[in-house]
């Protein structure tokens, strides 16, 4: 409000400058004394004066909110993105969404700003000066405006075309985003592969629709922005014929005819900053119906009691009668587990590729709800526990886990402040021999997603992270895949002293890595086969023998290689 009062004043003292000129003309013919110059001289030196305060106070109190709502906005979109589930994330491209936080925002901070701001004040010029035109002669002003209703028909005519245009503009920008941010994330891949001259014609192929998306809209404009400047032209040169006949005849002073034609001038920048505006509308809009897009969004997987509610232990774990099926899948991916696992037990889960082992563990993230079937965590179904407290229980690490660019320290603590136990939780690890090798220790930097570390250095990076927290539950999903027998043994067996009192759920191909679970499990197209101790299950002549006869030989075999 105080930015638009500054316009306001700013534009009024503007509009004062003509009238100025008029009264000024008009009194030379009665030879004014130096005295009465000077007192017109003053009053153009204060109407500067309040055009300086008044821009200012325009641009810190229009523009600056402008980025305080970018602000805002970006805040809220960032906030909002983290409180979206798998399922929406699915279904997007990082680029896309990138995007939308970027080119879309900046395209709303330019409406909200300077669109804002350049309709406010032609709106403003416009009607003033047209105002003072029909005080100063109403008849030459209502012939000289004759032309202008053209500009509101050509506006009419192309403010949905435009509108149209710039939203497939704005999509296509976020097709190129995503092609720079996934070309970027595997370049690694391009350079092994040696696609990059490949990659460089799919740039320049969608860069060059980008430019003729572009020149739809431009040659929008080439129509709709000459021609207001034509129609101005046309209303200054009907203003020169009739205005200045009106002066010879006496009709009008001389003063009034500048005045008149000053006022028509301060019309031009409003005419061409409505096509401006127009421009800036168009593409705010689409741009924000992008943004809106994303906050219309709502996860899933919702908490069904408040975060804060208190709640008990999470340690037991119960499957009944469990099925889940992926959203778009026609196959169901579990089928009716049955099992349960008490506080402190460790339950291996072994079988082959796409057997459903990982999906097993993502219901107890609730990353997904079951299809049928019930999962009891603690005694309650998954679904009353907060989202919060149930993942914030749980230490998950993954086959190909995620680090984040910054210092090992920085990716095992994780923003928690947990530095106490940081040296007994990278020794339980296993990482001691490799940090001490390390230029600066846990304060060593290892690049996006962790470049510099070797597969097995980031699955242990994340199996600390996973420790620090003292889960009561922990999943460890194919956890040591990088590593030898040996080292995976050994964090085990540190692992099992370290938490004797969580739950754990060991997922993994090798047997070795379940032989000492007090219960396992072994899982074919979503459904539990066989299950028991590694004595019971080694007895029985099943699946799991014939696994463990065929580990047991390969690790003969490359011993004898």
């Amino acid at each position: 409000m105080i930015g638009i009062a500054a316009l306001i004043i700013t534009d009024s003292m503007t509009l004062v400058v003509p009238w100025l000129i008029k009264e000024f003309i008009d009194v030379l013919p009665e030879k004014p004394s130096s005295g009465v110059l000077l007192e017109y001289t003053f009053f153009l030196l204060l109407i500067v004066l309040f055009l300086v305060v008044g821009r200012y106070g325009w641009r810190m109190f229009m523009f600056g909110p402008s980025r305080k709502i970018e602000f805002d906005i970006l805040n809220r979109l960032f906030g909002h993105l983290l409180s979206l589930d798998r399922a929406w994330y699915l279904k997007q491209k990082t680029g896309d969404i990138m995007s939308r936080a970027t080119n879309d925002l900046r395209a709303v901070r330019e409406f909200v700003g300077l669109g804002i701001l350049i309709l406010i004040d032609a709106v403003f010029v416009i009607i003033t000066a047209v105002g003072m035109m029909s005080w100063i002669n109403a008849d030459l002003a209502l012939k000289v405006l004759l032309p202008l209703p053209i500009i509101s028909f050509l506006f009419f005519y192309f403010v949905k075309e435009i509108g149209k245009r710039h939203k497939a503009v704005q999509e296509h920008l976020a097709l190129i985003t995503g092609q720079v941010q996934e070309n970027l994330a595997g370049i690694r891949v391009l350079h092994a592969f040696v696609q990059e001259e490949n990659e460089k014609r799919k740039f320049a192929a969608l860069n060059n629709e980008y430019i003729k998306k572009n020149l739809h809209v431009t040659r929008m404009f080439g129509v709709f922005t000459p021609t207001m400047v034509f129609v101005i032209g046309v209303a200054a040169m009907l203003s020169l014929w009739l205005g200045g006949k009106a002066v010879i005849e006496g009709s009008m002073t001389l003063g009034s005819f500048v005045a008149f034609n000053g006022y028509l001038m301060l019309l031009s920048w409003p005419m061409m900053g409505i096509g401006y505006v127009f421009n800036l509308t168009q593409k705010g809009i689409s741009a924000m119906s992008r943004i809106r897009e994303i906050f219309v969004a709502r996860p899933e997987i919702t908490s069904v009691l408040e975060e804060n509610s208190s709640f008990g232990e999470v340690g037991d774990i119960e499957f009944q009668g469990l099925e889940f099926s992926y959203p778009g899948a026609d196959t169901l991916s579990l089928k009716g587990v049955d099992i349960k696992i008490s506080k402190g037990q460790t339950l291996g889960v072994v079988g082959v590729i796409g057997s459903g082992k990982t999906t097993l563990a993502q219901m107890l993230l609730r990353f997904y709800d079951p299809t049928a079937g019930t999962l009891l965590i603690g005694g309650h179904p998954v679904k009353e526990i907060p989202l919060q407290r149930l993942r914030g229980s749980i230490g998950y690490v993954s086959q190909d886990p995620f680090l984040f660019s910054t210092s090992i320290r920085d990716n095992i603590v994780l923003g928690r402040g947990a530095d106490l136990e940081l040296e007994e939780i990278v020794q339980v690890a296993g990482l001691s021999d490799d940090v001490a090798r390390f230029p600066k220790g846990l304060d060593t930097l290892i690049g996006e997603r962790g470049v510099s570390l070797s597969g097995g250095q980031k699955q242990r990076v994340a199996l600390a992270r996973a420790l620090i927290t003292k889960p009561e539950v922990l999943i460890l999903d194919d956890a040591f895949s990088s590593l030898d027998s040996d080292t995976e043994e050994e964090i085990l067996r540190n692992v099992r002293g370290q938490l004797s009192q969580t739950t754990t759920l060991i997922i993994s191909h090798r047997l070795s890595a379940v032989r000492y679970a007090d219960k396992i499990i072994v899982m074919d197209a979503g459904q539990i086969i066989e299950q028991g101790s590694h004595v019971s299950l080694t007895r029985a002549g099943g699946v799991y023998k014939g696994l463990s006869q065929n580990q047991s030989l390969a690790r003969e075999m490359e011993i004898y290689l």
